[in-house]
């Protein structure tokens, strides 16, 4: 097979993988509690990577200013949306988390206009804004027109709660790997990785009760979906990713991030036919429109989208 039919291939299933977490969660999350199965997927991840770079003999240590900055930065960019996605999940679907997923390249704009030398604000960023946040507005007005339960109307603002975690976190990592240090991005996701584990572990330990490690072993299905999580969605999507990266470049690698949304809502009709209703698909067209519109043909160096609310591709090790 040609090598460009490979790398398509291979960018498919890197989008079907990405937005398969989705469905992977709300089977862990069915079985087990959330902070607990968020806990557990970040565990199997830096397991993963931990093995793999060891095996490739990487230097991981980095100087404590710099250790410190990657694990607060890890708090943004990995913990905290964990713990706000895996709960939200056990109230809304997992399509409807693989749409809202989608907003936070919107979020993170705006945040980026905070910072000094930000992009200019154009008039086709301007459409990019307001069609990201009518999509937001689309998705959010059924609940808030009491469409909804309550527990729908809080898991979906924790997960858009995510979303703005994840777009701080990811400008906080993009600081990390641009600034004067240019820490290496093995090194940021392990220790990222790392910080997120004992964020999690903290957090589960003190706010939900454990299950007993029978009853773990009696959930086979959640146990599969926290090692895909772990396994699939984040160290060979990883490998893939960097992949497409050295061979495409890292601006149109980075478009799986309009796909991975719409594999969320595939995968979750596959497995739990749910059928996302009007508000949701046209509230989808709408963020991904706004998503294009924003960031299409971004400076060289400039803020570059990776799936999950990066923007640097070097940022995460998964979405």
């Amino acid at each position: 097979m040609p090598r460009k039919s490979v790398d398509g291939v291979l960018f498919g299933l890197l989008a079907a993988f990405w937005g398969g977490s989705f469905v992977a969660i709300k089977f862990a999350v069915l079985a087990f509690p959330s902070t607990f199965s968020a806990m557990l997927r970040v565990a199997v991840a830096l397991s993963v990577l931990a093995a793999l770079f060891q095996y490739q003999r990487r230097d991981l240590r980095v100087p404590f200013p710099v250790l410190r900055r990657m694990w607060l930065a890890g708090l943004f960019a990995q913990g905290l949306p964990f713990a706000l996605l895996f709960w939200g999940e056990k109230r809304i679907s997992p399509g409807l988390a693989g749409i809202i997923n989608g907003t936070v390249p919107i979020f993170a704009f705006v945040f980026g206009l905070l910072l000094p030398h930000g992009e200019p604000f154009t008039k086709r960023k301007t459409a990019g804004l307001l069609a990201g946040f009518a999509g937001i507005a689309v998705i959010c007005s059924p609940l808030l027109t009491f469409g909804g339960s309550r527990g729908e109307l809080a898991g979906t603002a924790a997960v858009f709660l995510m979303s703005v975690c994840y777009a701080i976190g990811s400008l906080m990592t993009r600081s990390i790997l641009s600034g004067t240090a240019k820490a290496d991005f093995r090194a940021n996701a392990f220790h990222q990785n790392c910080a997120s584990v004992a964020f999690l572990f903290v957090v589960s330990l003190f706010a939900e009760p454990w299950p007993a490690a029978k009853s773990v072993l009696a959930a086979p299905v959640a146990v599969a979906a926290v090692l895909y999580l772990g396994v699939v969605s984040t160290a060979v999507a990883f490998l893939i990713y960097f992949h497409l990266i050295r061979e495409w470049g890292a601006v149109r690698a980075s478009a799986v991030t309009y796909v991975a949304p719409i594999f969320a809502v595939f995968w979750d009709f596959v497995f739990f036919r749910n059928i996302p209703d009007a508000s949701e698909i046209a509230g989808v067209v709408l963020v991904l429109s706004g998503v294009v519109l924003l960031h299409a043909a971004p400076k060289t160096g400039g803020p570059l989208l990776a799936p999950g609310g990066t923007l640097d591709p070097r940022v995460r090790s998964g979405a």
